[in-house]
């Protein structure tokens, strides 16, 4: 592995030998950055970002970076040294912060934190409702009482569908959730898949299916009573082992219809949790709650209809078409139940409430799998999107949403995390110091996580806290000159995660959720994601380029700052982002490195991810001043995650102040990453 190059960095422009004007003033994040203490709680905060900033996570979102990275750079932006520590409240008060890619929020939180006023915008709604919700500060009690009437009133139409009996002592008891299989066939007969047979480990008395009679039992002596309709076989069986063939999935049935429900997971008042096979009764329940959703109004088939999609294809390629298909008729009778009473609520009280039954959907969907055999996790749910993309399980779990204990995914845990603990939070934050090798929490006095919504410009630029979130299309927003200080942002992955797309998952119900609230008819294909063609390479640089042209509109001229953070592999995306970078005249200031996450979707060349992100710190390039000289790159580390990024943002501030052309910097770069220029070849 090499060492991360050292660059002597000279601070004369090779275009302009005159002195700063009067009016330029310095901002403290173009000389200095604490990376190793930006690290240090990154590293911890990006493996659980939730418990570190509840405020931030009401609904699901993707590839949100650390918190920490951003109050880092925030801080790095206050004029008074004696609020420029990470751990000292406030900062920014009074100044306007734009997020023209907003995405989960996370800037306009860190921001709104510190006293600034701030401006969000994104074109895909559920950000924007999100954001609206989670600023908005309200009081806890009056959620909780509207939480308890609401929940109150699901349970009351949907607990008699949640019943079963306790096989020790035959009470009455509540389901907690059912395990299916799924059913598949080859050419002689159909067999039920599941991820394993053993259901709990449980010290000395595991808990297992019997892949013949489909009984539940404990330990390891177990004699079948009966013999089974149809095998139970674990995954990874791909033939037949009777006629030869492969076992397929039953593509030409509905998606719920697929899995055959084998395992309920119950809660007895005196016996707790236990586990058994299905019954006749639980059978005849699941039969009614069928019966039952047919008659619900969730029935336009057009409204559930899955669009074409880089992940949506990954349904349709299955043969599910609609969205409905994806959940049980219990789940769909929570759904249609949860709009009933939703339509009775006042406005301010259905957006938050129906964000939470939303997000409670990656918990509460066929598509959940289970992951709670083990010992150290009993119960738990592996969520739709754990792998940021449709998976599809063997053994799928149908969660109980109105279950009555605090367990995983369910309405109520997750009022109490997401609303509740995240409310708390919010008008009394927390930051984590390490002293000693261990984690304390320190209190910030005076910072509060929300503020007042504004509706106009003007408005935003008096006083503090005030926020304006706009669904918009950034490439065309008609902002006003000059009134942002800084624009922080993150932009999305390039060609990595399909945001938009995802997202329909959930924007199908929340647009019956709340009809009015916002615009459901928007373009997601202004989006500045790349489709990974040519294309879409021009594409996403040309989305970029417009943005930028805005914020440079936007930005004052004398210390506005463009910040974002950014990292990719491939050479196309830099070459985009330079390009677009250039025909807005922004010119690169300083960039830093921070630890970012381990992500899923997005890897290096040979597999290896990116673990880092590039700090970017570009000016409006007004011609009149002295720009920061980069040397001209010759090599880029592609074997080291961190040396990459910083090779990256260097290599970006030369081409910035180069006079090559568009087709030369495309050149550039993929002979940097691919070509002679990586120093992985050329070792």
């Amino acid at each position: 592995m090499r060492q991360p190059i050292q660059l002597t960095l000279n601070f004369h422009s090779p275009r302009s030998s005159q002195p700063q004007s009067a009016g330029t003033q310095a901002v403290p994040i173009d000389d200095t950055f604490p990376e190793d203490a930006a690290n240090a709680l990154a590293t911890l905060e990006a493996f659980n970002k939730h418990l570190y900033r509840p405020n931030t996570y009401l609904h699901k979102w993707w590839a949100r970076r650390s918190g920490t990275t951003f109050r880092y750079i925030l801080k790095q932006l206050v004029s008074d040294s004696t609020k420029q520590d990470f751990y000292a409240p406030g900062g920014l008060e009074g100044k306007v912060i734009l997020d023209p890619m907003m995405g989960g929020g996370t800037i306009l939180h860190e921001a709104i934190r510190m006293g600034a006023n701030v401006i969000g915008v994104d074109i895909d709604p559920i950000p924007v409702l999100q954001a609206k919700a989670t600023l908005t500060i309200s009081s806890l009690r009056h959620k909780q009482a509207i939480f308890n009437r609401f929940f109150d009133a699901l349970r009351e139409r949907l607990a008699p569908f949640y019943r079963t009996t306790c096989p020790h002592c035959d009470q009455e008891a509540e389901v907690q959730f059912i395990l299916y299989g799924l059913r598949r066939t080859c050419s002689c007969r159909e067999v039920v898949f599941v991820d394993r047979l053993l259901l709990r480990q449980d010290k000395d008395h595991d808990v297992y299916l019997c892949p013949s009679c489909r009984e539940v039992y404990v330990g390891l002596n177990h004699s079948c009573c009966r013999q089974g309709d149809t095998r139970i076989m674990t995954k990874g069986t791909q033939w037949c082992e009777a006629c030869g063939t492969a076992f397929t999935d039953i593509l030409n049935e509905p998606f719920s219809q697929r899995y055959t429900p084998l395992v309920v997971v119950g809660q007895c008042p005196q016996h707790r949790q236990f586990f058994k096979g299905i019954a006749e009764d639980d059978m005849m329940l699941l039969t009614q709650a069928a019966h039952r959703s047919q008659q619900s109004r969730l029935r336009d088939a057009e409204h559930f209809q899955i669009p074409p999609g880089p992940k949506s294809d990954d349904l349709l390629r299955r043969g599910i078409t609609s969205f409905r298909e994806l959940f049980t008729p219990r789940q769909l009778l929570y759904l249609d139940t949860s709009l009933e009473l939703l339509s009775t609520l006042p406005h301010g009280d259905r957006l938050w409430l129906a964000l939470l039954l939303s997000t409670s959907l990656e918990f509460n969907s066929l598509l959940c799998g289970y992951k709670g055999g083990d010992l150290h996790r009993p119960g738990a749910i592996r969520h739709v999107f754990s792998h940021h993309a449709y998976s599809f399980p063997y053994t799928a779990l149908e969660n109980n949403p109105i279950f009555s204990g605090n367990t995983s995914g369910t309405l109520h845990r997750l009022f109490n995390d997401r609303i509740v603990r995240a409310g708390q939070w919010a008008i009394a934050p927390t930051e984590t110091r390490m002293i000693n090798g261990r984690r304390t929490k320190v209190s910030l006095p005076g910072e509060i996580d929300g503020g007042t919504p504004v509706y106009d410009w003007e408005a935003v630029t008096q006083g503090e806290r005030n926020f304006l979130i706009l669904q918009a299309d950034s490439a065309i927003l008609d902002i006003p000159e000059a009134i942002v200080d800084y624009v922080v942002t993150d932009p999305p992955y390039y060609d990595s995660v399909q945001y938009s797309d995802l997202s329909t998952f959930f924007r199908v119900w929340l647009r019956l959720f709340l009809p009015t609230e916002i615009d459901w008819c928007y373009n997601p294909l202004a989006s500045a994601v790349s489709e990974g063609n040519m294309d879409g390479d021009r594409k996403y640089g040309a989305v970029l380029e417009k943005i930028w042209k805005m914020c440079f509109r936007a930005l004052k001229k004398e210390h506005g700052r463009l910040i974002f953070t950014f990292h990719h592999w491939h050479p196309a995306a830099w070459a985009a982002l330079t390009l677009s970078l250039k025909h807005a005249r922004f010119v690169l200031m300083n960039r830093y490195v921070v630890f970012s996450e381990n992500p899923i979707s997005v890897h290096i060349r040979d597999l290896k991810a990116l673990k880092h992100d590039t700090i970017l710190v570009l000016k409006p390039d007004t011609g009149d001043e002295p720009c920061r000289h980069w040397p001209k790159p010759s090599v880029i580390d592609t074997s080291d995650s961190y040396t990459f990024c910083r090779d990256c943002g260097t290599a970006l501030g030369w081409f910035l102040l180069s006079d090559y052309s568009a087709a030369q910097i495309r050149h550039a770069w993929a002979q940097l990453l691919e070509g002679k220029g990586n120093a992985k070849a050329a070792g």
